[in-house]
């Protein structure tokens, strides 16, 4: 059942009653648990996509210090690579399990590809030297970006037979293409004639210029079923950017968790937005859930003796299911899988302040907008 803002809502008030009326069980289950994704036998990788399915995609580096694609289900990751020594990525999966991204050639170009059962599938170029897919839909249709022969670049779209279909910019000579939804609407970011690059959407009718949040530049990273897009926005002056959700014609700031940057990178069909913002202090970033109007910090929401910092989340399901990166003190970093316990209260340390302020948000009729203020 797709998990609902009201449910999170609810899930969030439980937890600050929880806590106030019976603070010896402040010990009590989180409201996500999490699953490391695995290893491919190196020492990091990186989160890109999820599916209805929890399977999640990315890449990771192998024993062999090489970047390698990989698909990971119930915490085992298998490689999608040929072999060893080539280097790729996968960054979208649709629910039949189908992946697509790039590899790298034998003459150092990118390949737009499919995985597919263990196939891979090259969809070629624009007419130039590289390649990237970046998403894919249930009915097999792919978006990404490809060189021209000219050395521009634009967002592609397969058509029914595979073949790339340019998109075209806005005004500009360069465009990429990062998510398609169900109805084949792409989404992405497009050069202007004056060279700024703005969000755009295409429905197969011309792209559509989306705005910013008052700055020169905008990206759009994820679209839902709905039409609903996520990504983020420089506001003016161009020195700092925020997450943003886009729906109904309207473009929402979805401020940060304290500190000065966020960027959203991830949407579900219920409107739940996921990605990274900048704490106060300015000196981490840490993944967020915005739902219903709130950002939380999904840090506050796995319970403490967790052990890593998650600095960004990728994507979220229509199971609520969130892909995470995440670090620890030593070092090390490590992609996760984040499953909405729905037996259990979260609560974290007493007197946790982001987890306290979420309550009292909810509790105050609906909620004080927590303003408490990315992946590279």
């Amino acid at each position: 059942m797709p998990v609902t803002p009201r449910l999170l809502q609810l899930s969030l008030l439980c937890t600050v009653l929880s806590t106030c009326l019976f603070p010896a069980a402040a010990q009590a289950a989180p409201l996500y648990t999490v699953k490391q994704l695995g290893t491919l036998g190196g020492a990091s990788g990186d989160v890109r996509a999820i599916n209805n399915s929890g399977s999640v995609v990315g890449y990771a580096l192998n024993s062999d210090n090489i970047s390698s694609a990989y698909v990971s289900r119930g915490g085992v990751m298998q490689s999608l690579s040929p072999d060893k020594a080539t280097r790729s990525i996968a960054s979208g999966i649709n629910d039949a399990g189908v992946a697509a991204g790039q590899v790298l050639n034998g003459n150092g170009e990118s390949r737009a590809v499919i995985f597919n059962g263990g196939k891979i599938e090259s969809l070629g170029t624009l007419g130039g030297a590289n390649s990237f897919a970046k998403g894919i839909n249930n009915a097999g249709q792919v978006v990404g970006s490809a060189d021209r022969a000219d050395g521009t670049h634009a967002a592609f779209r397969t058509t029914a037979g595979g073949q790339m279909r340019d998109l075209g910019a806005l005004g500009g000579d360069s465009s990429m293409g990062t998510d398609i939804n169900a109805s084949g609407t792409v989404v992405g970011r497009a050069n202007l004639a004056g060279g700024n690059y703005h969000a755009f959407l295409d429905d197969g009718n011309g792209m559509v210029d989306l705005g910013t949040l008052g700055g020169n530049y905008s990206e759009a990273n994820r679209i839902n079923d709905r039409g609903a897009v996520a990504g983020f926005s420089y506001l003016a002056g161009d020195a700092v950017a925020h997450a943003f959700v886009f729906d109904n014609g309207i473009m929402t700031d979805l401020d940060t968790l304290g500190g000065i940057n966020s960027y959203s990178y991830g949407i579900n069909n219920a409107g739940q937005a996921v990605g990274s913002s900048d704490i106060a202090g300015g000196k981490a970033s840490h993944a967020f859930l915005y739902s219903d109007g709130e950002m939380f910090d999904l840090n506050a929401l796995v319970g403490p003796g967790f052990g890593w910092t998650l600095n960004y989340a990728a994507d979220i399901n229509d199971l609520g299911q969130i892909t995470a990166h995440g670090c620890n003190t030593l070092g090390a970093c490590s992609g996760f899988l984040l499953t909405l316990d729905d037996g259990s209260v979260a609560v974290p340390e007493p007197g946790t302040p982001a987890l306290m302020l979420a309550g009292a948000g909810l509790m105050l009729l609906g909620g004080r907008r927590l303003r408490a203020r990315r992946r590279a």
